[in-house]
């Protein structure tokens, strides 16, 4: 995975060369009456089909038009945002997971188009490893997710939401280098048709991610005489992906087809202070989606949703000098998960509700190979396969001409876990079945109320109060559940974790003098969680998880955006937090969760005209501890980050919907060393530069 010297050089060259060009086909000059507005990334709106379906939650809406212009990715739009957390184990490409008001990363919900892609084995997602430059969107839920989404979620949930109804034609062609020989293109066409559109995409992109840190050779304190600036290795990566999407209306029915393939190859570096030298990730998903909505199903006032999904994943582990682990290092991970569902709605408008029913069925199969150095396969785990179902009801009661909304829900979950018996494991061939399971059956249901008070609702201006309360489940992993052989020992008799969830707060929309837009909210939050999985020592060498932790977690954030048409913009987010363990353990309790910083916030200033966008970005992350029993050692503290961007359009046609632009970006301008996790440092100041035309 080594690149050529020149292949950063000739990328930018090859986007200095698509400036020139750009100038010498259209030498003619944007006209000074035609204002070019270059729109933000983050903009609420109520025009959102899935916010409808709940209109008491905290949900924000991600527009990602303007993220094509500068080098982003998914964990880097998602850490602006009040109440969010990503942690990562390092730059680009590299391991990274999310968090909502203070929850652990598998309690918190991912979807993709409304498909759900949580894995039941270890249960948190990994960002890296998700669609980005395909998206339309990314809708956050941070109270409930609406109706018509399966799975409970302490956490909260983010939907990723593809590009699907095209309204104009457009090609666009993008270049991007950077820091640490940074390459990335991406060529993207969508068109429409008599009854339909659709959109596809081909990507590459490539990475050494060889950047500089600190590194303390693990001996903090107690020596610092063997510290030195070292330089990252073995992180590397290598990506490419396709899409395809198709969108058609027939009748009264919009029928909606996405298909996502990406493949990843990458170097795992491992700790700074013993990096890793040929251990190697490849992974391969496949994602392929089928939904259909229909208007006047029947009846005037029905409405019918229904969707289907197979999702792949394979995952191969390279280790040939077992610097990771021992035995048998190498392995084949596959996941299959397949799931069909149906969402009618009726609107009984003259009775003021709408009544939303939802049915769910889903299946997932894991299946693992351990392999030798040479990547031969050894030995077969027993496969895990999880069964779901669910049925959800929601009925939304709007009174006061439609300025006060009363939402009440309730959805039952069932889950059926099998786990394929180990012949290799002579404890099982004896198999003692009152110590031996090897079948886990759940079920449990979820409730939830919410309700919306329009204090006042005027052309320009409209503000309110909204709160909700819920009781949310998260089920254990297939870890959990059913052990890793040598490591951990399985308890199927694991009960599910579970919390009640409350919110309240307030929320501004308003134009003023019609050169000022404003969208404002704040919100107060609490979270109980109860029999939380912990894993304590069962012997001298294995784990066995346990239903003996607890937390609370209380806070208030706000997010507030606010456009002034003369050219500027300003964004400020902002969240606090007191996230506490109240376990019974006498080491834990009173502790803070480990990586919840009490402060967290983003601001970010810009000046737009027809020329382009000028922006400074500021990113404060509190401090925080990184291990449960807050020890001195593992206290992280607070960082500071300043990023910067300058974006030049010199072409624009708005009639033929042609555009070139570049972007130049700094970011962690004062080359902060920072890390989330113990060892793996993140970068300090790093450069890119995008070249894009679209045609």
């Amino acid at each position: 995975m080594k690149f050529a010297k020149n292949q950063f050089v000739h990328a930018l060259t090859v986007i200095l060369a698509g400036y020139l060009a750009a100038n010498s086909l259209f030498a003619q000059e944007p006209s000074k009456d035609k204002q070019i507005e270059v729109r933000g990334e983050v903009e609420n709106t109520t025009e959102n089909e899935n916010f409808k379906k709940n209109p008491t939650s905290f949900q924000k809406e991600i527009k990602l038009e303007a993220s094509q212009n500068r080098y982003s990715s998914l964990p880097e739009i998602l850490e602006r945002e009040a109440g969010v957390r990503i942690r990562q184990y390092g730059g680009l490409g590299s391991y990274s997971t999310l968090s909502i008001r203070g929850t652990n990363p598998n309690q918190t919900r991912v979807y993709w188009n409304g498909i759900p892609l949580n894995n039941s084995q270890g249960g948190e997602i990994n960002l890296a490893d998700l669609p980005f430059d395909n998206l339309d969107k990314i809708e956050i839920y941070k109270s409930s997710t609406p109706a018509g989404f399966s799975g409970s979620s302490i956490g909260g949930s983010i939907n990723l939401v593809s590009k699907a109804k095209i309204t104009k034609p457009a090609t666009r062609v993008t270049l991007q280098g950077g820091s640490f020989r940074t390459v990335k293109s991406t060529v993207t066409h969508m068109d429409s048709f008599s009854n339909g559109s659709y959109f596809i995409q081909a990507l590459g992109e490539k990475s050494d991610q060889n950047f500089s840190y600190f590194n303390n050779k693990g001996t903090l304190l107690y020596n610092t005489y063997d510290d030195s600036i070292d330089r990252r290795r073995n992180a590397q990566y290598e990506k490419g992906g396709f899409t395809g999407n198709l969108n058609l209306e027939l009748g009264k029915t919009t029928l909606a087809i996405f298909n996502d393939y990406l493949y990843r190859r990458q170097g795992l570096p491992g700790p700074g202070n013993r990096q890793t030298e040929s251990v190697e990730r490849k992974f391969t998903k496949l994602s392929t989606a089928v939904s259909t909505n229909t208007k006047e199903f029947l009846f005037n006032n029905i409405n019918l949703e229904s969707k289907a999904f197979y999702n792949h994943s394979k995952d191969d582990l390279y280790d040939p000098k077992s610097e990771f682990t021992s035995g048998q290092p190498d392995s084949e991970t596959k996941i299959n998960q397949y799931g069909a569902q149906i969402t009618p709605t009726v609107y009984l408008l003259d009775y003021y509700q709408v009544l939303r029913f939802s049915a769910n069925a889903e299946q997932e199969f894991f299946t693992r190979l351990r392999k030798t150095p040479d990547h031969q396969t050894e030995s077969k785990e027993p496969s895990k396969r999880r069964d779901y179902q669910s049925f959800q009801f929601q009925d939304e009661i709007r009174l006061f001409k439609n300025r006060f909304f009363l939402v009440p829900q309730i959805r039952w979950d069932s889950y059926q876990d099998r786990f394929g018996k180990d012949l290799t494991s002579i404890r099982n061939q004896i198999n003692d079945p009152l110590v031996d399971q090897f079948e886990a059956k759940k079920k449990f249901t979820n409730p939830s109320l919410g309700a919306k008070w329009i204090l006042e609702q005027k052309e320009n201006r409209e503000w309110g109060i909204q709160g909700n309360i819920s009781k949310e489940f998260r089920i254990p992993s297939f870890l959990e559940l059913f052990g890793e052989r040598g490591t951990i020992v399985g308890n199927a008799s694991l009960k599910p974790e579970m919390s009640r969830n409350g919110d309240i707060g307030l929320y501004l929309k308003a134009r003023l003098f019609s050169e000022w837009k404003i969208d404002s909210e704040i919100a107060y939050f609490r979270k109980r969680i109860y029999d939380m999985i912990l894993f304590l020592p069962n012997s001298q060498f294995t784990l066995r998880p346990e239903n003996v932790d607890s937390a609370y977690i209380r806070g208030v954030e706000t997010s507030n955006t606010i456009i002034w048409s003369k050219g500027w913009k300003f964004n400020l987010q902002y969240t606090f937090q007191d996230a506490k363990n109240t376990s019974e353990a006498p080491s834990l309790n009173g502790k803070y969760l480990p990586l919840r910083s009490r402060s967290q916030g983003s601001f970010l200033v810009s000046y737009f005209k027809n020329w382009g966008e000028i922006g400074l970005e500021y990113l404060y992350i509190g401090a925080n501890f990184r291990d449960r029993t807050n020890e001195y050692f593992g206290y992280l503290p607070a960082r500071q980050i300043y990023n910067c961007y300058v974006t030049w359009i010199p072409y624009k046609d708005p009639e033929t919907n042609r555009e070139f632009l570049i972007t130049f970006e700094v970011r962690n301008i004062l080359n902060k060393q920072v890390e989330d996790f113990v060892g793996y440092p993140l970068p300090g100041r790093s450069l890119y530069l995008t070249g894009s035309y679209r045609f």
